[in-house]
C-alpha cells in the first residue's frame, strides 16, 4: 500500500498541492477513525482474551495478538515484545557474521524450531527474515491453529513454517521430524515460557531430545519467571517447576550445555529470567 501511494505521488507531479489542499479536513477524519476503530480492535482482542482464559479449563498460552492489540495498547504491557528482542538479539550475535552487518543484508539461513510454540507469534514476527525454515511445536492444535492464521494473514512472513502436533514429554522430536518427513537440524532453538510447565524428569528428556536436532553450532533460548509455587497469582495449576532465580534457570541448562549465559528482566510486575545456551562459546 505504500508503494501504490508512492508511485502515484512520483507519476502525478500535482498530487502533493491535492493533498495539501484536502490535508486539514481529510487527515482530521481519517485520525477520527483511526482511534475509534483502533479502541474498537482493542475491545475485540479484549474479549478473545477473556473467553480464552474464562473457559474451564483456562488455556494454557497466551495469544500474543491479544497481548499487542490489547494490553499494550491498554496498559503498556510489552513483555511478549521483550521476549522477542532479546532472543532475536542473542542469536544476531551468535549466528550472523560481520559480512552481514556490513552489507546490511541478513542472508535467509537459519532453521528455527519454536518449541512449545502456542500461536508462534515470537518465531513468526522476530525471526521471518533470517530464518531458512521454522518448525513450531505444540500440543495444543488450536495454538498451531492460531499461528497458521496469522501466517496467511501476513505476506511478508516466512511461509517455509512447518506446525507439528507433538507431546515432547513422550515424542523425541526427532521422530516427530522423520514423521513428518522433515530432515532439519536446528541453528536456534526457542523455549519461551514453557519450561515451567515440565518436572526435572520430563526436561531431561525433551532437552536430550532437542539436542539430536541442533547442530554444532547452535543455540537455545529460554525464558520463564520467578514465582512462589505459594503464591496463586500466576498460573500454578499449569506449572510443574518454581524457579526462584536466573543461577536455577542457568544450572538446570548446564547439565545440558557447555556454555550458557543468564540474565533477568523486572517488567510489568514480573521477574523475568533468561539463558542462553550452547555447546560453542558465544
Amino acid at each position: 500500500m505504500n508503494n501504490f501511494f508512492e508511485k502515484i505521488i512520483k507519476k502525478i507531479p500535482y498530487i502533493r498541492k491535492i493533498i495539501t489542499f484536502i490535508y486539514p479536513v481529510t487527515f482530521a477524519l481519517i485520525s477520527y477513525l483511526s482511534i475509534f476503530f483502533a479502541k474498537l480492535t482493542s475491545f475485540l482482542y479484549y474479549l478473545q482474551m477473556k473467553l480464552d482464559w474464562g473457559k474451564v479449563p483456562a488455556t494454557e498460552w497466551m495469544d500474543h495478538d491479544q497481548d499487542t492489540f490489547y494490553q499494550f495498547n491498554s496498559n503498556g504491557s510489552f513483555l511478549h515484545l521483550e521476549r522477542g528482542i532479546l532472543a532475536r538479539k542473542e542469536l544476531i550475535n551468535f549466528l550472523i557474521d560481520k559480512k552481514e552487518f556490513e552489507t546490511l543484508k541478513i542472508n535467509k539461513r537459519l532453521n528455527i524450531l519454536d518449541l512449545c510454540s502456542g500461536d508462534s507469534y515470537i518465531s513468526q514476527k522476530f525471526f521471518f527474515d533470517c530464518s531458512k525454515i521454522i518448525v513450531s511445536i505444540d500440543i495444543d492444535p488450536k495454538a498451531l491453529q492460531r499461528g497458521k492464521k496469522r501466517l496467511h494473514l501476513n505476506d511478508y512472513m516466512n511461509k517455509n513454517h512447518f506446525f507439528c502436533q507433538s507431546d515432547i514429554e513422550k515424542e523425541t522430536i526427532k521422530n516427530l521430524l522423520i514423521n513428518n518427513n522433515l530432515n532439519i537440524k536446528f541453528d536456534f532453538v526457542l523455549f519461551n515460557a514453557a519450561i515451567e510447565h515440565f518436572k526435572e524428569n520430563q526436561l531431561d528428556f525433551i532437552f536430550k531430545s532437542v539436542k539430536e536436532v541442533m547442530n554444532s553450532k547452535s543455540m537455545i533460548f529460554s525464558y520463564t519467571i520467578v514465582e512462589d509455587e505459594n503464591n496463586q497469582h500466576y498460573l500454578p495449576d499449569h506449572h510443574e517447576m518454581f524457579f526462584k532465580d536466573k543461577l536455577q534457570l542457568d544450572n538446570l541448562l548446564k547439565k545440558y550445555f557447555k556454555f550458557t549465559k543468564s540474565f533477568e528482566t523486572l517488567i510489568n510486575k514480573r521477574w523475568n529470567i533468561y539463558c542462553v545456551a550452547s555447546d560453542e562459546k558465544n
